[in-house]
């Protein structure tokens, strides 16, 4: 190989998916070089949601804090036809997280905290650079970059596009963007209003006459208005206020004025799935990899958890750690399918919510009556947007854990919970030890009957596994067991991005030690840095 300066990943792209994928990464002690064609980071509100499962992985990447500090609870979901409100649904109850709730914040301000965080780590953003082509062989990618004095040449290992909806490297890779695009244009305005008795912890979704509207809130007294047009002989003209404010006083809540809008954009709806998210040492996260409509509030969040799953995957492989096919071939099978069912149910999501017709209306109110204000539907709404329990059913990594047919939540596939465990005679939750750059085994023990076997204590040595042993003095009331669904001896594994990997009950650990075996074992000489983070060493 040429002794020229090769990266080790290049990311083209910081938005979330990118600055979540390269703190991941230098959470391990990777070096990363990400680049964005823009020249400053976005200063409009985009994306506003952040669930639960996202809110999980951020305490895994050392930013909860801030963006519990910085952003605010959702507390309802409230939705109406023209002067009454057919339904309250509660946001946060039923969901079983850490952090049971959506936290409403710009996505502004969700790349300031995530580029505070990277900076941290030692990686600036290097703003106005654009991607141009690339070329890859076996040891890696070569990609020209642009910026405004001069085109460079940079070789490197692997290469992630997080570049958006209209991505230049899944353009330069040649995969198709699979499904298709709405018809109706739609508006968007964030703007102040007065009026209408608005709750500013709440969404309203409201219709009338034949049209719809909804409302979310951010920042202080600033509220998105989203809403359809009418007609289409001013496709990409942006609404003027005097625009929304009519589609206000038609169908939203009575009485609100609109007022200082600071955004305003005319869009269409794609719903499109990337055909590939791998090509060789190319990969796709994010925008690039899928889009759909805006309701539920899912796709910044479904980016963000494919940083994640790929970011840990790529760590392994750069330091040498397990079988890197193995591991970077997980990585499509297990997200893009969860891709395909996000942007599936928010076009069902969008189709309901923007019907018209006397008849749909009809429909709709007594659907939203009846149904909206039943605990358990409300349950089931708040489970799916939350994506806490998302389950991986394909892939080679989840096969090598030898899944049950139909897993449910802690079962292979699936993502682990938070407990309850006693430390020292005090209570303390179970999910920031389950949040560190490893795999973590929990191991439930009969008093007298021991379980450590020589394979697992090795993988402890090289600091690539934490062990967290359950007996009575640690677990007086069972809870961690009953979290984990453990009646007697046996283990559970945990992946770095908190997904069960295996588990097994009694004293057998065949499943443990193949999975460690292929998953761990260094291929190389790894060595690990005090705090944990992996140095990069190996070839891979």
């Amino acid at each position: 190989m040429s002794a020229e300066k090769i990266e080790d990943v290049l990311i083209v792209g910081a938005g979330p998916t990118g600055l979540s994928l390269a703190i991941t990464l230098r959470c391990y002690g990777i070096p990363v070089r990400i680049i964005d064609r823009a020249a400053q980071p976005s200063s409009v509100s985009k994306a506003l949601a952040i669930w639960s499962a996202s809110l999980e992985a951020m305490q895994g990447m050392g930013v909860i804090d801030d963006f519990l500090r910085d952003g605010a609870r959702l507390s309802a979901l409230c939705i109406g036809d023209g002067g009454r409100q057919l339904a309250r649904m509660e946001v946060g109850a039923g969901i079983d997280s850490p952090f049971p709730f959506p936290l409403l914040i710009p996505q502004s301000e969700t790349e300031r905290l995530l580029n505070a965080r990277l900076s941290a780590l030692g990686v600036t953003v290097e703003r106005g650079v654009e991607f141009a082509e690339l070329s890859q062989d076996e040891n890696g990618v070569t990609a020209t970059l642009k910026d405004a004095s001069r085109t460079e040449v940079v070789r490197a290992r692997y290469l992630v596009g997080c570049d958006g909806a209209r991505s230049e490297v899944r353009r330069a890779l040649d995969i198709p963007f699979e499904g298709s695009t709405e018809p109706q244009t739609f508006l968007l305005g964030d703007v102040r209003i007065d009026g209408g008795g608005l709750d500013h912890k709440n969404i309203y979704l409201w219709w009338r006459r034949g049209g719809t509207i909804a409302l979310f809130p951010f920042e202080e007294n600033t509220w998105r208005i989203f809403a359809m047009r009418e007609t289409d002989s001013a496709a990409d003209v942006p609404p003027t206020l005097d625009e929304l404010q009519g589609h206000a006083d038609r169908y939203g809540p009575p009485g609100m004025r609109l007022r200082d809008p600071s955004w305003l954009s005319a869009f269409r709806i794609n719903e499109r799935v990337a055909a590939r998210y791998r090509v060789g040492r190319c990969f796709l996260a994010g925008d690039a990899a899928h889009v759909h409509s805006p309701a539920g509030g899912q796709g910044m969040n479904t980016g963000i958890q494919d940083a994640v799953n790929l970011g840990w995957k790529l760590a392994y492989a750069r330091a040498g750690i397990g079988d890197p096919n193995l591991l970077l071939d997980s990585y499509e099978p297990e997200r893009r399918a969860i891709a395909q069912n996000v942007v599936r149910a928010a076009e069902q999501k969008l189709h309901l919510a923007f019907s018209s017709g006397a008849a749909m209306r009809i429909v709709k109110d007594i659907a939203v009556s009846f149904l909206g204000n039943l605990p358990f539907v409300q349950k089931r709404l708040q489970i799916e947007l939350s994506e806490t329990e998302i389950v991986y059913h394909n892939g080679p990594l989840v096969a090598l854990g030898a899944p049950p047919r139909n897993p449910a939540r802690t079962d292979v596939g699936a993502r682990a919970r938070d407990a309850i465990l006693t430390v020292e005679g005090k209570d303390q939750p179970l999910w920031p030890l389950l949040s560190e750059s490893r795999h973590t085994l929990l191991l439930f023990e009969d008093a007298g009957s021991p379980m450590m076997s020589t394979a697992v204590a090795t993988y402890l040595t090289d600091k690539l596994l934490g062990v967290l042993r359950f007996a009575p003095e640690n677990d007086p009331k069972n809870h961690v067991r009953m979290r984990y669904a453990q009646q007697g001896p046996g283990w559970v594994l945990i992946r770095p991005d908190q997904v069960v990997a295996a588990r097994g009950n009694g004293s057998d650990l065949t499943v443990l030690n193949r999975y460690l075996d292929r998953v761990l074992r260094p291929l190389k000489c790894s060595a690990i840095k005090a705090d944990g983070a992996r140095q990069t060493v190996g070839e891979a």
